[in-house]
């Protein structure tokens, strides 16, 4: 046996009722699409350098040609600069640019926040 058809028609007021929903149902979603629960992350802090003490080599050091020197370092909420590490090895500018940056002082900061130097030697005659 067959299943009957039926056919079944809607009024004026159950046309009226989906017509309303249906809208109900689209301004929902464009609203929801508006409304977002997602937060962006806070920006990094910026960090102000107030003062640094002088970068010094001594009499025989000198940086390699083209190399880059990274040193890591904590500045502290009050602006002090504490656990200086090279990541660029040993030696002894290594171990001056990790003087140089422990003289760091910076503004203070809302909690600790680690920060690298990445620095690399440069030389030019004067006029040319």
């Amino acid at each position: 046996m067959k299943p009957r058809r039926r056919i079944v028609g809607i009024t004026g007021s159950e046309r009226r009722w989906l017509h309303v929903s249906a809208i109900t149902l689209a301004a929902g979603l464009l609203l929801g699409g508006c409304v977002s629960t997602r937060v962006a992350p806070p920006p990094a802090p910026e960090l102000q350098l107030l003062e640094a003490g002088t970068l010094q080599f001594p009499p025989g050091c000198e940086p390699a040609r083209g190399a880059v020197y990274r040193t890591a370092f904590l500045v502290q909420a009050d602006g002090r600069v504490e656990a200086v590490a090279s990541e660029s090895g040993s030696g002894c500018v290594q171990e001056a640019l990790r003087q140089w940056v422990a003289t760091f002082r910076y503004r203070p900061v809302a909690g600790p926040t680690a920060a690298v130097v990445d620095w690399m030697g440069v030389t030019a005659t004067r006029g040319g």
